[in-house]
């Protein structure tokens, strides 16, 4: 019986098989028996695995630091401890004008690097699109003082801008100019104050990554829009202003925004230029220089999360702002064309 119950569980290739139960359904002979499904194991988590270390180092360096930062600004030190204030840093810098100075000192000299930097970019871009041999040397160039450190930058254009003895004033005495103007020592502002020796400095170092910036969108424009126009007979101021700058719009939004968060926390060459009172006569002090100032010359470090804290909020006004109006036009200008 045990021999035969063995024979009847065989297959003709010889393999073992288990017996069907009383009353289960007998597959029919010849067909194969498909394997068990194995239960899946969730490959979601091996995600989880690969972003977990990058997420924990930035709750640890970035998320932990802002939370202090925000909670630090509320307290003010009394003694050793720290005592709960509320708003009062907040309200001794809004009633104080040294903030409403430094605020205005870095809405100026954003306001006048971008004015400068992006018109004097897209020429140069537009200049250098036509070039056909020795192209990339000329990006080279340009692109140069982006990578050397701003506190050599702001040592060397000290030594340009000093007023008795300084390489510009030199060669305007050599062109038979008496009067030179004093750059660096002049808080007035006007267009040979210290404001605009510090803006000549910031475009020499970042024209050149503003110059790659355009020239890309510049590289990205199609060329049958040049021919279409061509043929059509339009001349090149045309062209220039129907093809050209329309499809720089991107392209003109992203420097905009970017370089309006340059501008906000610029600090190494205000810093080397004009010291911890950003002088002459605080000319020169934006609010980050003012926030390094508080904290570390002054050791008033929760009135420096205070600042730190306004600084935040007006990048992220500056944020909204620009996705609810230009960023928000572009995008729904794209949808338009694409729905049409």
């Amino acid at each position: 019986m045990g021999q035969s119950a063995t024979d009847a569980g065989e297959t003709a290739a010889g393999a073992p098989t288990l017996a069907p139960a009383a009353g289960e359904a007998r597959a029919p002979e010849g067909a194969l028996e498909l394997p068990r499904r194995r239960r899946r194991k969730p490959k979601g988590l091996i995600w989880y695995a690969f972003v977990g270390p990058a997420f924990a180092l930035l709750v640890l360096f970035v998320g932990y630091p802002t939370f202090q930062t925000f909670r630090q600004s509320f307290y003010e030190q009394v003694g050793t401890q720290q005592k709960f204030a509320g708003t009062t840093q907040f309200s001794q810098l809004f009633h104080g004008g040294t903030l409403w100075h430094a605020l205005e000192n870095t809405v100026l000299l954003g306001t006048a690097y971008l004015a400068v930097v992006l018109p004097l970019a897209v020429v140069l871009a537009s200049l250098l699109n036509k070039v056909r041999r020795g192209a990339t040397p000329l990006k080279v160039i340009y692109f140069l003082p982006q990578l050397t450190s701003s506190v050599a930058v702001a040592i060397i254009f000290n030594y340009v801008f000093q007023p008795d003895w300084g390489l510009l004033n030199g060669a305007l005495h050599r062109f038979g100019v008496s009067s030179t103007p004093l750059w660096l020592a002049d808080p007035r502002l006007s267009f040979t104050g210290s404001r605009a020796a510090v803006t000549i400095l910031a475009v020499w170092a970042g024209v050149g990554y503003f110059i790659l910036i355009v020239l890309a969108g510049l590289q990205s424009i199609p060329v049958e829009l040049y021919e279409a126009a061509a043929i059509d007979g339009a001349n090149v101021f045309q062209i220039w202003r129907r093809i050209t700058l329309p499809s720089l719009r991107p392209t003109f939004v992203f420097l905009i925004v970017t370089g309006a968060f340059d501008a906000m926390s610029r600090f190494a060459d205000l810093w080397t230029l004009g010291g911890p009172g950003g002088s002459p006569a605080g000319s020169l002090q934006s609010i980050v220089v003012l926030l390094f100032q508080t904290g570390f010359e002054s050791g008033n470090a929760n009135r420096a999360a205070a600042i730190a804290v306004i600084l935040f909020t007006l990048m992220l006004l500056v944020t909204v702002a620009s996705f609810r109006t230009i960023l928000a036009s572009e995008f729904t200008g794209r949808r338009r064309k694409r729905t049409a």
